[in-house]
This record gives structure tokens, sequence and C-alpha cells, in this order.
């Protein structure tokens, strides 16, 4: 539990320094959409720029070029850190917001688990939860539900981040693990092996986990991803947002089919009509075992190994 915990950690700390790191380069030369933004809100004036090396580009307009000093470094940040605090004050994630860090949270979430069971046991296999791209929907609704229950409570006492991530991680969990096993005789995990179980999806340790994902994602991770995604600016924007949550949807919605039928060819029951002779046909067996390599149809997962 303890690797795995790190090993996320470490990742999404990886991440936020590189990010950091070209803020901080863009802020240095008093570029970027953060400092357009600043300006526009006039949380800067020309002071900003004095020292700075200024040149003309072929339009006539004028631009810098030239690095500032690390005065008017600090006062970009400074004006940066007002205007993120003001925003995430007046701000309350919808619908919008909530698309994104789903999509962002499952190709992440994926990515993260198929680096980390390659490195730790070796194995490469196809993670995906979705039949149509490099989607795992668990990570993006865990990180939807904590966004949703945690984003008033932000500034909570760490304990309590903790204990109601907690919560929440371990009945997500519950919550998912049943419904595959009730309703299409999935399998995709199983704690049985470990000593500290408390059901076939729960464990001691992974509700610590959850706890100390959670305190990671509300105090680091969440405030800083609200703010870059922001409010939409454009028509586009929505609409782009619209199709994927659409897409999304279909995504779901087809892969909960082909599942369904999975367990119905294991019963011998033929497809009676053309949406489900279509599911057979474009999603067999051989299909699904490749996409799904980590999900056992029909089957118990041996226990997890102590």
């Amino acid at each position: 539990m303890l690797t795995i915990t790190l090993f996320i950690i470490l990742a999404f700390v990886v991440a936020r320094f590189v990010i950091g790191a070209v803020q901080r380069y863009l802020e240095g030369r008093a570029r970027g959409r953060a400092f357009s933004r600043m300006l526009n809100q006039g949380r800067l004036d020309a002071g900003v720029y004095a020292d700075a090396l200024w040149s003309a580009t072929t339009s006539g307009a004028r631009k810098v070029r030239a690095r500032v000093s690390n005065e008017q470094r600090n006062a970009i940040m400074q004006a940066r850190l007002e205007m993120r605090e003001d925003f995430l004050n007046d701000t309350k994630p919808g619908a919008y917001q909530y698309v994104i860090i789903f999509l962002i949270a499952s190709v992440l979430g994926l990515v993260i688990e198929t680096v980390y069971t390659f490195i730790v046991f070796g194995i490469l296999e196809s993670r995906v939860g979705l039949v149509w791209g490099p989607f795992s929907p668990l990570y993006g609704v865990g990180a939807v539900l904590l966004t949703m229950v945690l984003w008033p409570l932000r500034k909570e006492k760490v304990w309590k981040i903790f204990l109601l991530s907690a919560v929440l991680g371990s009945l997500l969990e519950q919550t998912a693990g049943w419904s595959m096993e009730t309703f299409a005789h999935l399998q995709s995990w199983t704690y049985l092996g470990l000593p500290d179980h408390i059901t076939q999806w729960i464990a001691w340790r992974f509700v610590a986990m959850w706890g100390i994902l959670g305190v990671v994602w509300c105090r680091v991770i969440m405030p800083e991803l609200i703010f870059r995604i922001g409010e939409p600016t454009s028509r586009k924007q929505v609409v782009l947002v619209t199709l994927l949550a659409a897409f999304i949807a279909l995504d779901v919605v087809m892969t909960i089919a082909c599942f369904w039928r999975a367990g119905q060819r294991l019963e011998g029951m033929p497809p009676r009509n053309g949406f489900e002779v279509y599911v057979d046909t474009h999603f067999d067996d051989r299909f699904m075992a490749k996409t799904f390599e980590n999900m056992r149809i029909g089957e118990d997962i041996p226990p997890a190994a102590k």
C-alpha cells in the first residue's frame, strides 16, 4: 500500500513540478495566459516591465523580449497567487469543470496504474476500463467525487479531509466492485488474500491510501487544476466539452452493453436483436479479452498476495 501511494503521489508531484517550472519560465519572461489575464484584470501595471528590453515586431507592436528581474518576478507571482485565490473563492465547479477533471483523471490514472504495474510486477497489459479510448473511469469518477465533496471543505483540517476521503474512496471501490460482480459477473480486483481485507473490495491499507490521496488532491492538485481549467470563455469551449461528455456517456453505455453480452455468451444465450448482433460481431470474446486484460468475466480472480 505504501509503495503504490508513494508512487501515485510522486507522479503528481513530478507533474506539478514540471507545470510549475513552465509557469515560472513564462512569468520570468512576462509571458503566458496567466500573465495576460493579470494584465487584463489590472492586477499588474506597467511598472512590472521596468528595465525589461523591448523590441518592435513586424506589425509595429512592442513585445517583452528579456527576462524580468527577481523583484518583478516576485510581483508577478504574488499577483498570480492573489488572482488564483480570488477565482477559487468566487468559483463553484460545475459540469464544465467536472467533465474535464473526469477526462484528465481517467487518462492519468490509467497511465500511472500501467506504469506502476510494469515497474513493480513486470506486467505490461491493457488496463483500460472502456471500449473506446485510453480511459479508466474509476479514477475519473473518484476525482470528480472527491472534488464535489471536498471543494467546500478544502480549507478544513487535514484529519477531516483524510477521514472523509478514506470513506468516499472505500465506498467507491465497494460500489464499483460489487456492481461489476453482481450485474456483469466481472472481476477486476480482489483483496481477499490480504490479511487486512474488510470485504472483497475494501482493505484497510487502501482505506488509508484513499485518505492520503484525498488530502493531496484537496490541498495540492484540485485548487490548481480548477484554476487552470477556469470558466469557458467561448462557445467553442462549451461545445467541445459537451461533445466530449456525450462521447464518454456513449462509451460507458457501449461498455456496459459489451460486458452484458459477454456474460450472456458465457451462458450460451444467443443475441435477441440487431444491436446485440452488432455487439457480438464487433466486440466478441477475443476483443474483450485483449482489451480488458486485467478483468475476468465469469471467473474469480486469484486472491491478492500479502
